[in-house]
């Protein structure tokens, strides 16, 4: 359908969707940050503790980014013909989604990566 009362839904969803996607990223930079400075301390750091959060914290960016950009689609393949013949229509049908999510994948993957180069010597 494609009533006032379904684009409204579609807007509060995206934007709601939205946040979550930009809180995620922002949880794994902040996570990030953290374990980069507790490397940094040097000898008597808990490794296995900081792993576990580099692993963790790169799990929940992606099946939350994901997550978010599969919703964002879904959204954008619900708009009826008038709100697909809008700019933001026509971008969001477009738009790389794939490329996105592997941006996601291989910027927190290589801070991951690096940092547990850093701990392990593991290369």
């Amino acid at each position: 359908m494609n009533t006032s009362a379904d684009r409204d839904r579609r807007q509060r969803f995206g934007a709601q969707r939205g946040r979550d996607l930009y809180w995620g990223i922002t949880l794994g930079l902040v996570v990030n940050a953290a374990t980069m400075f507790m490397i940094t301390l040097g000898v008597g750091v808990p490794k296995l503790a900081i792993t576990a959060a580099i692993v963790g914290s790169f799990i929940f960016v992606c099946i939350n980014s994901f997550d978010c950009m599969d919703d964002f689609k879904a959204n954008a393949n619900d708009m009826g013909e008038e709100e697909r013949a809008t700019h933001l229509g026509k971008k969001l049908l477009v738009a790389p989604w794939g490329m996105f999510k592997t941006l996601v994948f291989l910027i927190f993957g290589a801070i991951g990566i690096c940092q547990l180069q850093d701990m392990w010597k593991i290369f």
